[in-house]
């Protein structure tokens, strides 16, 4: 049996790394809020195929909008922790980053009266440290490596050897890394387990890349936003062209997109992370 992992990573559109110094942190409060609207489309799209899927939310939004959290839990879905406030963990102190890690998984389990199992770093920004810091806290798996190298904000692999010396699923001390999946070929890894790169590659093609993983290990771990089904969403200017790009690049096809992901893998068992890890 091979399984597919279903994640989300819950943030609204202002929020985004590539709109941070348009949008600083102390401006979210007036921006318009979108991702609850948005986050129900997707958890209405899950529900038709009956897909269980793990939601890393972020601490910000889970304090104004508990009601959201407390839906993805009634919906059957797994409540993991997308940190606090949406900072890179190599960007902040280490006490500043446990400070985030704790509260963030206070204001969830509060909400949820569950304990929280999973965490992924905001933009994959990985580190040594934080596989550290997230051990001493007690979570039991980490989703925030992502191995293509080419990205500027993705943790590099050298500050967590130790946590995964076979590049892959690894326990270290009771931790677990569930990376994001990649394609592999001729020795080079292409980016295929979501995002702005699910919106960009045909779908064609997509599907076959997904199938080729499936062939090679037990899962495949997909990601998405809330905000990547919501192609109405505010249009920023003076972005620079790269990351205009990389945020809007077909925004209006990526609902059909992913009905067709759910629909043309239905023959495979779509679970959370927990229940994998289980």
């Amino acid at each position: 049996m091979s399984y597919i992992l279903f994640t989300v990573d819950v943030e609204d559109w202002f929020q985004v790394e590539n709109l941070r110094c348009r949008f600083p942190s102390d401006t979210w409060d007036s921006c318009e809020f979108r991702v609850e609207r948005n986050t129900t489309v997707l958890l209405d799209l899950l529900e038709r195929f009956h897909v269980s899927a793990t939601f890393f939310v972020l601490g910000w939004i889970a304090e104004r909008l508990p009601r959201l959290v407390k839906e993805i839990q009634a919906r059957g879905h797994e409540v993991a922790s997308h940190g606090y406030g949406h900072q890179l963990c190599y960007d902040i102190s280490s006490s500043e980053l446990r400070q985030d890690l704790y509260r963030s998984r206070t204001i969830l389990e509060n909400i949820t009266g569950q304990p929280v199992r999973g965490y992924r770093a905001p933009s994959f920004s990985i580190t040594g440290e934080l596989m550290d810091l997230l051990k001493e806290l007690g979570y039991r798996y980490d989703s925030s490596y992502n191995d293509f190298s080419l990205h500027d904000r993705y943790g590099r692999v050298d500050s967590i050897r130790r946590y995964m010396p076979n590049y892959g699923l690894n326990e270290k001390d009771g931790l677990v890394e569930l990376p994001i999946s990649n394609l592999k070929l001729g020795g080079k890894c292409i980016p295929w387990g979501g995002g702005g790169y699910f919106r960009l590659w045909p779908f064609w093609m997509f599907r076959q890349g997904v199938r080729h993983i499936l062939r090679q290990q037990e899962y495949y771990l997909f990601y998405c936003h809330p905000w990547e089904l919501d192609p109405d969403q505010p249009r920023v200017e003076g972005m620079r062209l790269d990351r205009r790009f990389r945020h809007y690049v077909n925004l209006s096809e990526t609902a059909k997109r992913i009905e067709n992901f759910l629909n043309d893998f239905r023959q495979h068992e779509f679970i959370t992370c927990s229940e994998f890890l289980d």
